[in-house]
């Protein structure tokens, strides 16, 4: 008799530990493999998926059966017992998203969990290894522009969605602005306006303007949007730089 009784009690210790297997559609199916297995995991998972079941009443009577068994023998703490499904569910969003955030929800929740070990080591793994940061979408206003060098007061801008093939001399007799000169003016204020109308622009004041951004303080305003576009600030940059040619 008390070998019986140390067999069944090996029999649930490997049910136990067992990798549960992943839920069959098949509802006769599931409920075989749970009750060929004994194992907690599986008995739960079958209530859980199958509330209709004419095995239903069987299901959770092992279930009450098995879980008590398994407390007397002082396998694990209630908190491991309970809630298997809720607990299988977070370990597997964290283990899908990898996320620290994930494993440590579900230690938050279950402490003294199911699979606190395997959220435990998978934290001190990502401590280790921390996931690549992802790539934000590119600032159009910082992108990489192509090399103005050398640009003069006549040459046309090589790039520039609205000035591409103009100069500047061109550009601030003629141009209209193509973004607000002031951040929240009407667009009925500036919109098919001449740039002209504002500014009285001549070659030598707008070299004055230019030079202001060669200096390293003026790094951060070259990637500020312009009327004109980023391009034509950076074009005017470039000529200052070349002695206003």
């Amino acid at each position: 008799m008390r070998q019986s009784g140390v067999m069944y009690a090996l029999a649930l210790v490997l049910a136990f530990l067992g990798v549960p297997m992943q839920s069959q559609t098949d509802e006769t199916a599931a409920w075989q493999t749970a009750l060929v297995s004994q194992d907690i995991g599986l008995l739960q998972a079958f209530v859980k998926d199958h509330p209709q079941s004419p095995h239903l009443a069987e299901a959770n009577a092992l279930l009450a059966k098995n879980i008590a068994a398994a407390r007397g023998l002082g396998l694990m703490p209630i908190e491991a017992v309970e809630g298997y499904v809720a607990q299988h569910d977070l370990i597997t969003t964290a283990q899908t998203s990898k996320s620290a955030a994930d494993y440590q929800a579900y230690l938050a929740a279950y402490p003294q969990g199911l699979f606190a070990t395997l959220a435990q080591s998978e934290l001190a793994l990502l401590a280790l290894n921390p996931p690549a940061e992802p790539m934000s979408a590119p600032d159009p206003a910082a992108a990489p522009m192509a090399d103005l060098t050398g640009l003069t007061f006549t040459t046309p801008f090589p790039v520039g969605e609205y000035i591409q093939g103009r100069s500047i001399a061109s550009l601030i007799a003629t141009a209209s602005p193509q973004f607000a000169p002031i951040e929240g003016l009407p667009e009925e204020v500036w919109r098919d306006k001449s740039c002209a109308n504002c500014h009285a622009w001549t070659e030598a004041s707008l070299c004055d303007q230019a030079t202001t951004y060669t200096k390293p303080e003026a790094a951060e305003a070259l990637t500020k949007q312009h009327p004109l576009g980023v391009p034509f600030r950076i074009g005017l940059k470039e000529w200052a730089l070349g002695g206003c040619k």
